[in-house]
């Protein structure tokens, strides 16, 4: 189950998000999220701010704007903890991510004045998901349900061409097999099992973080789904499905409730935001169903995407 940035923007959010997986009755679901809503963009303000070159105004001033912008991505984040985590649990959980916080401080100083290299910007980009990741696996916790944190870079491999790295499907899928099954349920290994992981990350052979270019969280979703031999791949996101026009463009616009996986492919590389157009091609190979569902209207039929 994929949740997409506007699906976890808040902590009301990420509750409705938490209320439709704990519904499921499949005993093995893998969570795939992005970022926050809005924060992969204000990672990129903040990795130029950062790099760019002290301007007129002078280093001060510069300096000033970085820290309230990495000081405001740290406060959203700590607001969502603040609203979900009430146990005692939270000073525990707030104390962690702070030393996340503190990576990322690191790499904007290592970056600072200098240019801006595709690698070090993937690095300050995967910080949205393994930020979220870890909060809505502890939120999860919080419910009194067993959930653990996957760090994406661990199972998903890829080459070094950073910003659109391209993944090494069989090491991956090996990766992925073999974490899930030395933990999970049935499809995994013997006990109902929740996980949540980052979607758009991955990293190279050597462990530098990469990421699969804007979007990439339904692809991750779709890698992972294929890797486990999974029954179905839900894309959740902020409309019903896949519709015959943007639904927030065009009134008449209907929804498109059963679709081919190589129509989708044309409709998301036409410009159909709602799915990333590498999503469709693993579970094709393996003959897997993707839903694409409204995680604000969860009662709603959605798009089937399948083998026509």
């Amino acid at each position: 189950m994929k949740f997409g940035g506007s699906s976890v923007a808040n902590a009301e959010n990420i509750n409705k998000v938490i209320d439709i997986v704990l519904e499921q009755k499949i005993n093995d679901i893998v969570i795939v999220v992005s970022a926050l809503g809005g924060i992969t963009d204000n990672l990129v303000m903040l990795a130029n701010l950062a790099s760019k070159p002290v301007c007129a105004c002078g280093e001060k001033k510069k300096n000033e704007e970085s820290k309230k912008l990495f000081e405001s991505i740290c406060e959203r984040h700590d607001k969502v903890i603040g609203e979900l985590i009430v146990s005692e649990k939270k000073m525990k959980v707030l104390k962690e991510i702070s030393k996340k916080y503190g990576e990322l401080e690191e790499i904007i100083k290592n970056i600072s004045g200098k240019e801006l290299s595709k690698q070090s910007l993937d690095a300050v980009m995967s910080f949205g998901e393994l930020l979220s990741s870890f909060i809505i696996s502890e939120v999860i916790r919080e419910r009194g349900v067993p959930c653990e944190f996957v760090d994406s870079r661990d199972i998903i491999k890829t080459d070094n061409n950073f910003g659109n790295a391209e993944v090494d499907i069989k090491n991956s899928y090996k990766l992925i097999s073999e974490y899930f099954s030395a933990r999970g349920g049935s499809a995994f290994g013997g006990k109902n099992y929740l996980s949540v992981m980052g979607g758009f990350i991955a990293s190279t052979k050597n462990g530098e973080t990469t990421t699969l270019s804007r979007g990439g969280s339904d692809y991750t979703a779709s890698l992972v789904g294929a890797a486990v031999d999974a029954s179905v791949v839900e894309i959740w996101t902020d409309v019903d499905g896949l519709m015959t026009a943007d639904p927030r463009k065009f009134k008449d616009a209907v929804l498109i409730p059963e679709i081919s996986y190589e129509k989708a492919e044309e409709m998301a590389l036409a410009g159909a935001k709602v799915i990333h157009p590498r999503t469709m091609k693993p579970a094709k190979l393996k003959n897997i169903i993707i839903l694409i569902k409204n995680t604000f209207n969860p009662k709603a039929l959605g798009t089937k995407i399948f083998n026509k």
